[in-house]
């Protein structure tokens, strides 16, 4: 076909293959062709490759890692130490005395260009995680309210108005949503002269944990908080695999 592009007819064509010269030139000429064809292919893939892998780095060490790191720090120690926090902040601030979550890494990749590399699933778990813990934040408000009201009323009624302090509800509501049979009476007395007998204690912490035990809104709050972990340990799932998928690419 080139020689006859090049106007050669058939004959000039039948003698060129008969000369070892000509072969010889054109098998050369042709393989390096051939040969720069290939490799400007393969140059293309390579880069396309090196570029690919630079991307899914990025990713793994400024989007997924900071999002999978502070998860992780807070589902495996603040969690565990403080269930039921009624104090969630979606920024860094000083901490306080009882560590509370801090959720601050994916409102600051929203705010910069790491949003655009971004997967739409992670984007839509990390809005669903975030939904579930602004819905606990609302229910949690209503839980303290609600157990410093109905414990204020109580110790009135028994002559103990001493013991009603401001935030009465926060300071006991973690022990009453986590049923951990804590003594109730020894986290609301403020009297060191107090000298209720035992068994009157023991009496009074029992009716506590069972008047909220089927407590509408305390319910409502546990079910809440047990959906925020639950959307926060698939969230943590879904960081482990996209970290792990960017390393093997």
């Amino acid at each position: 076909m080139l020689l006859l592009v090049l106007g050669w007819g058939l004959p000039e064509i039948r003698e060129s293959l008969n000369d070892p010269v000509f072969v010889g030139v054109a098998g050369t000429l042709l393989g390096a062709l051939t040969g720069g064809f290939l490799s400007l292919l393969g140059s293309v893939w390579v880069n396309s490759k090196q570029q690919r892998s630079v991307q899914n780095l990025r990713k793994k060490n400024i989007i997924y890692r900071p999002l999978y790191d502070e998860l992780v720090e807070i589902s495996d120690m603040i969690l565990l130490k403080n269930p039921y926090p009624t104090l969630i902040a979606f920024e860094k601030s000083q901490q306080t005395m009882m560590l509370h979550p801090q959720y601050d890494a994916w409102r600051r990749i929203k705010l910069d260009s790491r949003y655009l590399d971004v997967p739409p699933i992670l984007v839509k778990q990390m809005e669903k995680l975030e939904k579930a813990i602004i819905d606990y934040k609302n229910v949690r408000k209503k839980a303290s309210k609600e157990i410093q009201d109905s414990i204020t009323g109580v110790l009135k009624e028994n002559g103990l108005e001493g013991h009603v302090f401001l935030n009465l509800g926060s300071v006991i509501s973690r022990s009453i949503l986590a049923s951990d049979m804590k003594d109730l009476y020894s986290i609301i007395s403020t009297n060191n002269n107090d000298c209720m007998e035992a068994q009157s204690i023991e009496e009074f912490n029992r009716v506590i944990y069972d008047y909220y035990d089927d407590n509408k809104i305390i319910v409502e709050t546990r079910k809440s908080y047990d959906y925020w972990i639950s959307v926060q340990r698939d969230t943590i799932e879904m960081l482990a695999l996209l970290i792990k998928q960017a390393s093997i690419k």
